[in-house]
């Protein structure tokens, strides 16, 4: 599987598995070189600064999940990164005592995890999850199915699993970019779908007579969820059928909506673009990345927060629109450089 489509849940996974399957640990080198989601980028000749942040990244989203990474230094130069081993111990993840699974039972949680990637499972189920994997008998780490979603922060999530789950209406008001009033909305939601690392609700908008996707980080205030009154029309049968359209609708518009940024290589917007996109050769030897986005504006205000480390080349209105944000940095503060980096390109 090539880097882009290697999902991060999978990568964690495959990380557990081989530190508790290593009593002594093993080093970076040893991890960045062998462990699925790793090694092939490693392969590729990553740059091993950029491998090493994603480890890092990996280890602090372990111990959210309450799945601390032992470090054991080494006993000739105590303190050197590069030698100290790390390793999970057996005990973070030991199932009950008297617990057993079968295949098939192993395969129908597995299922059940699976089930609820899209969704939100709480600190207790993704434990259990990364367990469920680590009693995997004998199963290549390289085939590793399970992607458990690793929940949301957004405040609205919560009421909107709610009232998919009850069939009812959730009402909320709407952020629009550009818009200085939210919008009122009436939907039937119908599932979060986790899409280019943001929460996005797909639901049918009654006012609109149609399938809609928004993105949660730009519902507003409080979720109300309510039953139907007899004036408004039924929630649309098959549900599975609009859902499956519209993430159609959201690759094809990613698909279309090409973008082309440079990046300093090594940096940290190198190591976060760098993930789904691919590598443009270009004349000068500098590094540019090229990837599709369903959301400019988001888009833009993730590029704006790496200030000179990214540039836009490519297409305009992205750029207009994170030269206007550093302008915006400008005025507020004084002195960024990064927009005066943007436009000199």
């Amino acid at each position: 599987m090539a880097r882009s489509q290697i999902p991060s849940e999978e990568r964690v996974f495959s990380l557990v598995l081989a530190l508790v399957a290593s009593s002594g640990g093993l080093t970076k080198h040893e991890l960045l070189s062998s462990v699925y989601g790793y090694a092939d980028r490693y392969r590729r000749g990553a740059q091993p600064a950029s491998l090493e942040r994603q480890f890092e990244r990996d280890k602090e989203q372990l111990r959210q999940l309450g799945i601390p990474v032992e470090t054991i230094d080494s006993p000739g130069e105590p303190g050197n990164n590069q030698l100290a081993r790390y390793r999970i111990s057996k005990a973070a993840l030991q199932v009950p005592t008297g617990l057993a699974f079968t295949d098939r039972e192993l395969m129908m949680l597995r299922m059940a995890v699976l089930a609820w990637r899209e969704g939100s499972l709480t600190d207790d189920a993704r434990r259990a999850a990364m367990k469920v994997e680590s009693l995997g008998r004998g199963r290549d780490p390289l085939s590793l199915g399970v992607s458990a979603g690793f929940g949301t922060s957004e405040p609205s999530a919560p009421a909107l699993l709610a009232a998919i789950e009850a069939h009812q209406i959730a009402e909320f008001s709407y952020q629009l970019p550009q818009r200085e009033v939210p919008l009122g909305r009436r939907v039937y939601p119908l599932q979060l779908h986790r899409f280019e690392g943001r929460w996005h609700l797909i639901a049918y908008d009654l006012d609109r007579d149609a399938t809609r996707v928004f993105l949660l980080a730009r519902i507003s205030g409080q979720v109300v969820a309510r039953e139907r009154r007899p004036e408004e029309a039924a929630r649309p049968g098959d549900a599975a059928a609009l859902v499956e359209r519209a993430v159609a609708d959201m690759h094809q518009i990613q698909r279309d909506t090409q973008v082309l940024l440079r990046v300093q290589p090594g940096s940290r917007a190198d190591a976060r673009f760098s993930r789904d996109a691919a590598v443009v050769p270009v004349d000068d030897g500098s590094r540019v990345l090229q990837f599709g986005t369903v959301d400019l504006h988001e888009l833009a205000a993730l590029i704006a927060g790496y200030g000179a480390e990214a540039v836009v080349l490519d297409p305009p209105v992205l750029r207009d629109a994170v030269i206007a944000l550093l302008r915006a940095v400008d005025t507020a503060h004084g002195g960024f450089p990064s927009a005066a980096d943007q436009e000199g390109e």
